[in-house]
């Protein structure tokens, strides 16, 4: 069974890059299907996949240019882990486009199965992270390293409790 463009009434959904691969290439010669890399520019210039135009998700102007971007045609969105992507993916829905696929894995899962990249680029840099995965990072350690002072200075409510019928 082959992936080909979806029509107006079916959804957006996450796909495997093996599927993305197949929908990407039985597509390729059509005007309908447009590969979308929400990385930034530098990520971007680094790896991409042929035919991938660059619309970074944390450019100031993202929303404005999916403003002007046909929202009847299929769009394969990738990152390089799937988080930008995803969060693509939904504001894309919120402004009305038909078919939206996000690539599961982004391009760390796509050179682990194997597929091409464009011509010119290296290669995943499994040691650079993206700017979304790192801002989760920061945020899970500051929440842990909160939980851990606040643990210090607020004894639980079970603790004080049986405290203070000891006394």
């Amino acid at each position: 069974m082959s992936t080909s463009v979806k029509t107006k009434t079916q959804a957006s959904k996450d796909i495997y890059p093996d599927k993305a691969w197949e929908l990407i290439s039985n597509n390729r010669d059509l005007n309908d299907l447009v590969i979308i890399d929400v990385s930034t520019p530098q990520e971007y210039e680094d790896l991409h996949l042929e035919g991938a135009i660059n619309v970074n998700l944390i450019s100031k102007f993202f929303k404005t240019r999916l403003e002007v971007m046909d929202k009847n045609k299929t769009y394969v969105v990738y990152c390089k882990v799937g988080g930008r992507s995803k969060i693509a993916q939904k504001l894309m829905q919120q402004f009305g486009f038909v078919a939206v696929y996000n690539i599961i894995g982004g391009t760390l899962l796509w050179e682990e199965e194997g597929l091409p990249f464009a011509a010119g680029t290296e290669g995943v840099n499994k040691f650079s992270f993206c700017p979304f995965f790192i801002s989760i990072v920061v945020i899970k350690k500051i929440k842990k390293a909160l939980h851990s002072v606040l643990s210090r200075l607020v004894p639980p409510k079970d603790v004080a409790a049986s405290s203070g019928q000891e006394s």
